[in-house]
Formats: C-alpha cells, sequence, structure tokens
C-alpha cells in the first residue's frame, strides 16, 4: 500500500549574526521501506531519530525534501494541494497528545463532523453516531467538549475522527504514551479490532517496544533520521543484527527478578542521540556503538538483506 524511496526531509536553520548561514537538520535520511496492506508496521527508535517526521512527511504534511513516496499505484509526492486533497480522505493520521489535537471550542460532534462537511457530506449526524459507537462511545459524548472528557476518550474520539472518511491507511504516532497504562491496553485493542473490521493498514510509531511486539507484523527501527534495522517482527526481536536494535531490546524491563538474571549480556545503551545538525562520519551509531571499528567512522554502510525480508544497516551484521 505504501512505498518510500529514498525519502529525505531536511529543515533549514538559519543562524549567525544576520541569519544568512543556513544549517540542515537531517531529519529523515534517504530512507525506503514498503508497507503492505493489512499489515501493522512499527516504527521504533529514541527521541529524535526521526520516526514522527518521516510519518507526517509520508502523509505530506511536511513537504520531502526528495524522494518518492507512493499510495498503491500513485506517486503522491508529484501531486498538486488541489489532487492531493482528493487523497486525503484514505490517508489519516492520530496524534500522541488527545487533548492538543481536539479544538476545545468545538463539542465532539462538531470534531467529527468537521472533516465530513469539508470532504460533502451534507448531513453527518448519523455517521457521528455511527462512529461513535465504533470507539466505545455513546451519543452522549456529542454534546460534551474535549476538557470534560479523559484522556481515552478524547483519543477515541481522535480515531473516530481519523475513521470520519473511511481511510485505508491510518500513521498512529505513539498514540497510547500519554495515557495511563490500562487505558493504554483498552485504546490498542480497540486499534486491533477497527484493523481486522475496516482492513485497515497501519503505520504504528512509538519508543515502547513492548506495545510494538504486541501490535506490529513488521518492524523498523530507526536511528538519526536512519533506517537501520527493518523485518518481521519475531526477526527483530528474537534475533536483532543492529547493535543499536540490540540495546534497545536490552532496555525493555523485566519485573521477574528470575528471568532478568538470566540476561547476561545485557548492554546498556550509552550517550546521547548526536544532533542530526551535525551527524557523524560514516556510520551514525559508531559514537556509541561497543563494537565499532575504524571503518564504522569513516565508510556509512548500506541496508542489506542478511536473510530473507530481514534488512540490516551495519558492516558487522553477519557478525552479530
Amino acid at each position: 500500500m505504501i512505498r518510500v524511496e529514498h525519502l529525505k526531509k531536511y529543515f533549514p536553520i538559519k543562524h549567525g549574526i544576520i541569519r544568512k548561514k543556513t544549517m540542515w537538520l537531517k531529519a529523515v535520511d534517504d530512507v525506503s521501506f514498503e508497507i503492505q496492506k493489512g499489515e501493522t508496521f512499527g516504527l521504533v527508535g529514541e527521541s529524535g531519530s526521526g520516526k514522527s517526521t518521516l510519518g507526517r512527511t509520508i502523509l505530506r504534511l511536511y513537504e520531502p525534501t526528495s524522494g518518492k513516496i507512493y499510495f498503491g499505484d500513485v506517486e503522491i509526492t508529484s501531486l498538486t494541494k488541489a489532487e492531493l486533497k482528493k487523497m486525503r480522505p484514505k490517508m489519516q493520521m492520530i496524534y500522541q497528545d488527545p487533548y492538543s489535537s481536539l479544538n476545545p471550542r468545538l463539542t465532539v460532534f462538531d470534531i467529527i463532523a468537521e472533516p465530513l462537511k469539508e470532504h460533502g457530506y451534507k448531513n453527518p449526524k448519523e455517521r457521528v453516531l455511527e462512529l461513535l459507537e465504533a470507539v466505545g462511545l455513546s451519543e452522549e459524548h456529542a454534546k460534551k467538549y474535549p476538557d470534560e472528557l479523559s484522556g481515552g476518550q478524547c483519543q477515541r474520539i481522535a480515531i473516530a475522527r481519523a475513521l470520519a472518511l473511511n481511510p485505508e491507511f491510518i500513521v498512529l504516532d505513539e498514540p497510547t504514551s500519554a495515557l495511563d497504562v490500562s487505558v493504554q491496553a483498552q485504546v490498542l485493542n480497540l486499534l486491533e479490532t477497527l484493523q481486522k473490521e475496516l482492513e485497515l493498514t497501519y503505520l504504528f510509531i512509538s519508543h515502547d517496544l513492548g506495545v510494538v511486539r504486541y501490535l506490529a507484523n513488521r518492524v523498523g527501527v530507526m536511528y538519526l533520521g536512519k533506517l537501520v534495522e527493518m523485518g518481521n517482527i519475531d526477526q527483530v526481536f528474537e534475533t536483532p543484527k543492529h547493535p543499536y536494535t540490540k540495546m534497545l531490546l536490552d532496555s525493555i524491563p523485566i519485573p521477574d527478578p528470575k528471568l532478568r538474571s538470566l540476561r547476561l549480556q545485557k548492554t546498556v545503551l550509552r550517550g546521547e542521540i548526536p544532533s542530526p545538525l551535525n551527524p557523524p562520519a560514516g556510520c551514525r551509531f559508531n559514537t556509541r556503538c561497543p563494537y565499532a571499528k575504524e571503518i564504522c567512522k569513516k565508510e556509512e554502510p548500506q541496508l542489506v538483506e542478511v536473510e530473507k525480508n530481514h534488512f540490516v544497516m551495519c558492516h558487522f551484521a553477519e557478525e552479530m
């Protein structure tokens, strides 16, 4: 359903006394991957790795610096604004913070009805009530404002709004990270149910590896604007080949002391992620990698297939 080819998104940063000098923040730097129809593709990585920027650029909420994005057979990077508006109903996004993504001056009914009216629905009442029921809310919620609802209810409203125009593809940008743990489980179960019933395709962005493993079919690991590992969920979680992926997995808390003691080769992720304004030469992970050698500091590795459908960007992936 989605194909991304050599996608880049750079943000210009002006500096200097008269702000004429420009540096480029390389948020997404030459990323290629595909999302199959009906699957959930998880995207993980630390804050600042470029996950959210990638999701927004795929929907052209940010204009790409270069590269191509295909929705089915349509290259959406070349569409005009008018042409893109016709495609918008098929592609939607659910944001991290349910409160800031909803207009506090509108009732729940108006929030959900807004995209329907924008795309030509004359009498959206029946559709709004149908959507409220689909996300586990009632007609009574339609008259309320966002500040009268809980975080979980607001996120259900955001989901209903995203579903209003019968989309095929939804970008979920950390949709549960602002919610309590018990509410997270309810929302995740709702998203899973809706995906099956409506045959939706998801790009699920998260820093929570446990949530990604629960929901995703395939996963990509991002680091400093690069996709450093990608594969089926079991491949990446059971046999990670990139040092960064290994360290992310080692950082998952294990509550059982007996199981925790069996983790003999735990590697701690050291240091901070470098600035995307001035990324390291060679492999971008070399400044934090315990296995880095001289070649890692000079030559950037390519994303190569180490086993069927399992891709890794590391000079020493075969040895991991």
